[in-house]
């Protein structure tokens, strides 16, 4: 006798070989309850997981059965057992494919029905089990997209946060005009662009790539934005023309303290210039920013002479400062490395001739070149992708 003592729904009509068929399941351990048709199961069984339902119906009423849409609840709720003779067996294939849990023959001796009914308990428990995990994951689902959802939200206010940094574009000044464009790969960028013109002279600029993606790279351009505004409100607030004229000068070693100090483990490749409007100098200093800053004058695109470490790595680190007098009329373009991305060459020296010769070709007027460095109609990018431009006469 079966120790898994439970219900066993038999539908059929009353006979010897149903009256056998419950005296057996009796005998094994099972409480058989005879049931004229499966509605009348599905009402019964309800307080039972998962019960044995066994139809034992006669050939006449087989095939109509197989396409009632009731054995299709019945199937989903229990595991059924079709009974039948042996001319009947060209039904069984249908009953399978219906999805019955196993076909008895009518006459089946009593070792044969534990057997089939060993089968059906390991059946019973894995569906059980399948059940309760599907619940579990489906718990685990709705708490995870509930997650989603707040981080989507989290995401969308740091991006609002992040772009009211940025500053106005275009900005424009005299003979000159800045402008610039950032495409995140995500919905928070690693990049960040900042520029201010000061004291009716000086435009101050960086052009910063902070390593990683998301969140965490884009706090550290939040506090990047900071740390250089409060040295720029510090010169304009104590008028500090030598200091200005001078940068920038010792900002890019300011800011590797900085980051350093924070522990964060980011560190960022990074332009910083700062253009004397009256003069038409521009001074700069690059910090592994690839690609290099770019000079188009006359139709002919450049890169500018510079080169420095990253910030956020090397303690002690020094950064040089270039000088350079701008042309009438010239364009300057700085680019982050998502860029290189779209450009099929497949080393970097190619890469970066392929972008010089595009740029040249895309120089004949500011628009041109404006919309040669469009990268909105990117949806999805690889890799953050931004652009500065400062023209002049253009």
């Amino acid at each position: 006798m079966s120790d898994n003592e439970g219900s066993v729904f038999v539908v059929g009509e009353s006979d010897a070989s149903i009256e056998r068929l419950i005296e057996m399941l009796e005998h094994v351990g099972y409480q058989a309850v005879a049931c004229k048709n499966l509605k009348q199961v599905n009402f019964r069984a309800k307080e039972n997981p998962l019960p044995i339902v066994v139809l034992s119906l006669s050939s006449t009423f087989l095939p109509a059965l197989v396409e009632d849409p009731t054995l299709t609840t019945c199937i989903e709720e229990s595991l059924v057992v079709g009974v039948l003779n042996v001319t009947d067996l060209p039904i069984a294939i249908d009953l399978f494919r219906a999805g019955v849990a196993d076909v008895w023959l009518q006459g089946i001796q009593e070792n044969e029905l534990q057997e089939s009914l060993l089968r059906l308990e390991q059946t019973r428990k894995l569906r059980v089990q399948s059940n309760h995990d599907g619940k579990k994951l489906e718990i685990i689902n709705a708490e995870l997209e509930k997650s989603l959802r707040m981080l989507k939200q989290d995401q969308l206010a740091g991006l609002e946060v992040q772009k009211s940094l940025m500053p106005e574009s275009p900005l424009i000044f005299g003979d000159y005009e800045i402008s610039h464009s950032v495409k995140p790969s995500l919905y928070l960028s690693g990049d960040f662009v900042g520029y201010n013109f000061v004291l009716g002279r000086y435009l101050l600029f960086y052009f910063a790539d902070v390593s990683g993606h998301g969140a965490s790279s884009a706090f550290v351009t939040v506090l990047l934005r900071f740390m250089i505004g409060r040295v720029i409100r510090r010169h304009t607030t104590e008028n500090d023309h030598v200091a200005l004229q001078e940068a920038p000068l010792g900002l890019l070693e300011h800011i590797n303290n900085q980051i350093l100090a924070t522990d964060l483990g980011k560190h960022l490749t990074i332009v910083a210039g700062c253009l004397d409007t009256h003069t038409s100098v521009l001074r700069y200093a690059v910090g592994a920013q690839l690609p290099r800053p770019i000079l188009i004058t006359e139709g002919k695109a450049q890169y500018l002479p510079g080169k420095g470490k990253p910030v956020g790595i090397f303690e002690d680190a020094v950064w040089n400062v270039e000088q350079i007098l701008l042309p009438e009329r010239c364009a300057l373009v700085l680019l982050s490395d998502g860029v290189l991305d779209l450009v099929p060459d497949k080393n970097l020296d190619d890469k970066e001739q392929t972008l010089l010769r595009y740029l040249s070709d895309s120089s004949e007027n500011a628009d041109s070149l404006k919309n040669a460095l469009s990268v909105d109609i990117l949806e999805t990018p690889q890799d953050d992708i931004s652009m500065c431009l400062l023209i002049r006469g253009m």
